[in-house]
């Protein structure tokens, strides 16, 4: 009875074990995709600043040709 009880035991942490790496390898993946997304960002985020510097550079000289 004991060694029964003992390896449906074993079973159930077995099952426990296999569902816990299963959330385990999908979170990992979840973070992976995230970092991507926070690269792309960042990157997205630079070039804009970048554009922004270049028309304020050419609003400044164009202000200096209208004065």
């Amino acid at each position: 009875m004991e060694l029964e009880s003992a390896r449906t035991t074993r079973e159930e942490v077995s099952g426990s074990a296999k569902e816990l790496e299963k959330k385990y390898k999908m979170l990992e993946a979840d973070l992976v995709r995230a970092q991507q997304d926070l690269l792309a960002s960042e990157r997205a985020r630079k070039d804009l600043q970048a554009e922004k510097e270049e028309i304020a550079e050419e609003m400044t000289t164009a202000t200096r040709w209208c004065l």
